[in-house]
């Protein structure tokens, strides 16, 4: 189908079904995950069907030995709590690996009796949005890891683009800015159907899944409104009393509805360290909070969340690749809003449109000063890529994103 895209994420699903005898996909509703359950399993049900989970409910364990291996796929499986006590004593009995793939699109750490039944038995990988180099049909990108684990930017080789394959990639990049990454709807060419169709899906999440995890009281079109105010504030701290004078719903709430919001796929938080604490918070994808904040998203912002949504790739779809994100800021101003660390580097992200200011730079020498072995990378809409010092970097957007070709 011309709108299919392999998916990154499917070698490390196979892999993981050699090491466990559950493998676990999670993500956003309506992000592949069925498309791509159906592309390695041999037999797949779901709990979307009625009848299905009706069996499911009525009698866990029957339903669980009946259950044919290996490679069956349970596609929204957290809505049949009852069936992973049962699960967890099938794999406490037989433990080959590759018995069974669980999907969802609610985090199974965030429901008590899945995560007690699962804990030490189930490998589980997230699936992010489509991403700009699955939409171009590419290899997965390697910059982050090789910078990471480079002595010295200046061992690295990062060669120009061609003025065409240059423009070509801003196209792509231009395009994955106004749809996303959603396959549901990043495809759909007319703008208002596309806005429809996340704004569907929200309250289909808001209605349906988030209330498996917080059981609020609120009507839709409050969450809706909490939704959009979050969304304007993308790609920064949650600022409670501000989100109470805009919405009336109290802290103790928010923070409440933030957890949910977490676990359905909606935002995810990064961890702030300098002089702030607390969690920075992104919407999954990117359309999706473009289209909540009714285009009162700075250009900056907009720049910043694309560039984060299609660096996590590089990481989060690499076995071994053992990192966390966070974002560096400080009461002075300085603000690096992507970092990946590991055990043995840290890289800093500073996206920039247009001509480079003198605050960027300043931001990454803060930035190094405070990770001592640290290395900084400012991420253009240009096409140059150059190499400053040692340990800064910088690196067009259409380098960073997409493979070498």
């Amino acid at each position: 189908m011309p709108h299919e895209r392999s998916r990154h994420l499917r070698s490390v699903l196979q892999h993981l079904a050699t090491l466990s005898p559950l493998v676990g996909l999670i993500g956003h509703r309506q992000v592949g995950k069925t498309t791509l359950l159906e592309a390695i399993t041999r037999h797949y049900v779901t709990f979307d069907d009625e009848d299905i989970l009706a069996s499911a409910n009525a009698n866990p364990k029957a339903f669980v030995t009946e259950l044919r291996s290996p490679g069956t796929a349970i596609d929204e499986c957290q809505l049949a709590e009852r069936i992973f006590p049962a699960l967890k004593e099938r794999v406490r009995k037989d433990k080959r690996p590759g018995q069974l793939y669980l999907s969802g699109s609610v985090r199974f750490t965030s429901k008590r009796l899945v995560r007690e039944s699962l804990t030490g038995r189930i490998m589980t990988a997230d699936l992010l949005p489509l991403t700009l180099s699955e939409l171009d049909r590419a290899e997965l990108p390697d910059w982050v890891p090789r910078m990471m684990r480079a002595r010295s930017l200046t061992d690295l080789q990062f060669p120009q683009l061609s003025g065409k394959e240059h423009r070509r990639r801003m196209k792509l990049i231009e395009q994955y800015d106004v749809c996303g990454g959603l396959p549901g709807a990043c495809f759909i060419r007319s703008p208002r159907l596309r806005a429809q169709k996340i704004l569907d899906q929200i309250e289909t999440i808001l209605d349906r899944d988030l209330r498996q995890i917080h059981d609020t009281t609120l009507t839709l079109p409050e969450l809706m409104r909490l939704l959009r105010e979050l969304a304007i504030r993308d790609g920064t701290a949650a600022n409670y009393q501000q989100l109470r004078r805009a919405t009336g719903i109290t802290p103790i709430t928010q923070k409440k509805l933030l957890f949910a919001l977490e676990a359905t796929f909606v935002i995810r938080p990064i961890a702030i360290e300098g002089d702030y604490r607390g969690s920075a918070l992104f919407f999954e994808d990117h359309a999706e909070g473009a289209v909540l904040a009714q285009d009162r998203l700075s250009s900056d912002q907009r720049w910043t969340g694309l560039i984060m949504r299609n660096l996590r790739e590089q990481i989060l779809y690499r076995l071994g690749e053992n990192a966390e994100i966070f974002q560096y800021r400080t009461r002075a101003g300085v603000k690096v809003p992507i970092v990946w660390r590991t055990a043995n580097s840290t890289l800093g992200f500073i996206p920039v449109r247009g001509a480079i200011p003198r605050s960027a730079f300043a931001a990454a020498h803060s930035f190094l000063g405070k990770y001592a072995g640290g290395k900084a990378v400012l991420v253009t809409d240009g096409n140059e890529a150059r190499v400053v010092d040692e340990r800064t970097i910088i690196l067009p957007a259409t380098h960073l994103l997409f493979p070498w070709p």
